[in-house]
């Protein structure tokens, strides 16, 4: 029997393990991510979510589920969930006792005559059409209102809130597309903040990441079949201290469509690389030791 070394499983313990992060993940829409698409994810195809992180908390109410799981599938105890939307159109601020108007987007990918489908062959958003076998970016949530216009008939933005992470750095990737819509172009903004526990979030004053969800006239067999940063997915750096709550928002960029839209969102947790150069020094020294006693 091979014998671990305790400082191997001391620096293990520490580190949560091989991936030296905990990972969360939330898929918005009615129906739960099938099977072939539970990796179809910007973290999975970066590898910052290893393949074998499947557990997706799917979201499927505007009312947040009660416990959540992280990407591994253990408990993610402590951690509370908040969604919300403006209530009132342009506003600027999210309510998080104001429920989100809209959660079954289906995502059928299409919208415009001329354009592609979203859901083409070998597309992020998924390429089967079966009601039942929707991929994690390809169904969500919008906020309540017209397309355009402005004031209580504006479309609202829509949000989130998530506390009790422990204190460190996180990277968000956030999927807020119209997927029933396939238009030239039909850009969202994403405002992100940490800060104390509130049942509000203004992001008025905050400079938007921009998600720029380019449609394809014509092209390759399918253009949506990659990941790309700042055009079908954003990534979102964040440091968090203890106690403290990460926020996010996603209002409509133009007037083609002012609402928020809001498919998938991945949180991952960053380690120090001091902490990942001991777990790699470690399993180095213990795989040394092991060829020395062969």
């Amino acid at each position: 029997m091979i014998k671990i070394p305790s400082f191997v499983c001391v620096i293990f313990a520490l580190n949560g393990g091989l991936a030296c992060a905990a990972n969360l993940m939330f898929d918005f829409g009615a129906t739960a991510a099938a099977d072939q698409y539970l990796t179809l994810s910007p973290g999975h195809s970066l590898g910052t979510v290893s393949a074998g992180q499947t557990s997706w908390n799917t979201i499927s109410s505007a009312t947040p589920p009660s416990s959540l799981l992280y990407s591994d599938g253990t408990t993610a105890a402590g951690l509370v969930l908040g969604l919300g939307q403006e209530s009132s159109g342009g506003n600027n601020i999210i309510n998080f006792s104001t429920s989100i108007t809209t959660v079954n987007l289906a995502g059928n990918g299409g919208g415009t005559n001329g354009q592609k489908n979203l859901t083409a062959a070998g597309s992020i958003y998924g390429d089967d059409t079966t009601a039942a076998n929707t991929a994690v970016g390809r169904d969500g949530f919008f906020g309540g209102g017209t397309a355009t216009g402005t004031g209580v008939n504006a479309g609202a933005a829509i949000g989130m809130s998530l506390s009790g992470l422990a204190a460190g750095n996180y990277q968000a990737y956030v999927m807020a597309r119209n997927t029933n819509s396939n238009i030239a172009s039909n850009p969202k903004n994403i405002y992100s903040s940490v800060g104390a526990a509130s049942g509000t979030f203004d992001f008025s004053l905050l400079t938007a990441m921009n998600q720029s969800n380019v449609g394809y006239a014509t092209g390759p067999s399918s253009p949506y079949n990659t990941f790309v940063n700042g055009e079908n997915y954003v990534t979102i750096s964040f440091t968090i201290t203890e106690g403290q709550t990460f926020f996010l928002a996603v209002d409509g960029a133009t007037g083609i469509d002012n609402r928020g839209f809001l498919n998938m969102v991945q949180i991952v947790s960053v380690p120090e690389p001091t902490a990942c150069v001991l777990m790699s020094g470690a399993w180095l020294l213990f795989g040394f030791r092991r060829r020395r006693q062969a």
